[in-house]
């Protein structure tokens, strides 16, 4: 247990002291530094003592000091530094972290002065730590523009994300938390990219694509317009990938066009073409090109049926004619495949 006790009974006697001690910048004097919780430094002996480093005098009472050690320390908080005490140069290392105001009624005795050159690159050392544990960015709302692509085009991007060089990305579109934009590749249009989203490089997107959280979108991949891509699903570029092998002479096209939908953690392996509006249900295995407004599910996926536009499932009345409920668009199946009638 820590002497808290006796300590108490010290402090009392300190604050009742008249005498304060003159100091100044470079200072190293011997404070009655007493008991503190935890890790904080503390005093030693009868009288708690430790040195510190005046940094700044403000007024004849109060001082912003920093505590040292004899003892080596390693990290960004911890500064090596040497005084000067009856022209002997003594080591001591600087404890940045526990900077702190001191009163001078603290003070038992002066030890030594800092040389002006080491204590230069203490306060700047000190200066950059504290900025660094103390800076914060104001808040960033969504209608804020971070970012303007090569034709003065605005567009949203959170300050968590890494945009690369020689990236294009349309106006009004949003990149949110943590995601990275890889050189090379090129975004449209009133986007969405939630958070944890990879692209490219040498990736082209199109216009109104909505990306869910965590999704990767590797080269070799392509994107029309107005693509759903739910959270967690995974794109491939290898068929066969090894640790130990370098394949990217071998990425292959996976296009996915205007309109499609993959559902959440679907997989598509590398190769294939989503056709458009075409719908890839919630953890599907899709290893074979998808027709156009099909519905597909299962491992390997497979067609259970047609959806429209709108995403809805069609169903054909005695005439072989479907109608979406969503906007009363009609279709019909010829030679295995569906077209709209117009």
């Amino acid at each position: 247990m820590k002497p808290f006790d006796v300590w108490n009974e010290k402090k009392k006697h300190i604050d009742s002291e008249q005498k304060r001690l003159g100091i100044k910048e470079r200072d190293v004097v011997f404070i009655r530094m007493g008991i503190n919780v935890g890790y904080e430094q503390n005093g030693k002996g009868e009288e708690f003592l430790r040195p510190v480093v005046v940094m700044k005098v403000f007024n004849k009472t109060l001082f912003l000091g920093i505590p040292l050690t004899s003892q080596e320390r390693d990290g960004d908080f911890f500064m090596d530094i040497s005084f000067v005490s009856k022209s002997e140069s003594i080591s001591s290392t600087a404890i940045l972290v526990q900077i702190k105001s001191f009163d001078t009624k603290r003070i038992k005795y002066k030890k030594g002065v800092v040389p002006k050159d080491i204590f230069a690159q203490l306060q700047e050392t000190t200066a950059k730590r504290l900025t660094l544990c103390c800076q914060r960015e104001p808040r960033r709302e969504s209608t804020e523009l971070l970012y303007k692509n090569k034709d003065n085009k605005a567009s949203f991007i959170h300050e968590s994300s890494i945009i690369d060089k020689s990236v294009n990305i349309g106006k009004d579109t949003k990149i949110w938390h943590f995601s990275h934009i890889l050189s090379g590749s090129k975004i449209g249009e009133n986007c969405s990219f939630g958070q944890n989203c990879v692209v490219g490089p040498n990736v082209n997107v199109g216009n109104g694509v909505k990306v869910q959280n965590n999704v990767s979108i590797y080269e070799g991949v392509e994107i029309e317009d107005d693509v759903f891509l739910g959270p967690s699903m995974v794109f491939t570029n290898v068929i066969n990938p090894r640790a130990f092998i370098v394949r990217r002479d071998e990425f292959k096209k996976t296009l996915l066009k205007k309109g499609c939908s993959i559902g959440a953690n679907a997989t598509i392996i590398c190769g294939v073409t989503i056709g458009k509006y075409a719908m890839i249900g919630s953890g599907a295995v899709v290893n074979s090109d998808v027709k156009p407004y099909a519905l597909m599910v299962g491992v390997p996926a497979k067609q259970i049926g047609w959806v429209s536009k709108a995403g809805n499932t069609l169903k054909f009345d005695a005439k072989g004619i479907a109608t979406c409920k969503h906007d009363g668009s009609r279709y019909k199946e010829e030679n295995k495949n569906l077209k709209e009638i117009i």
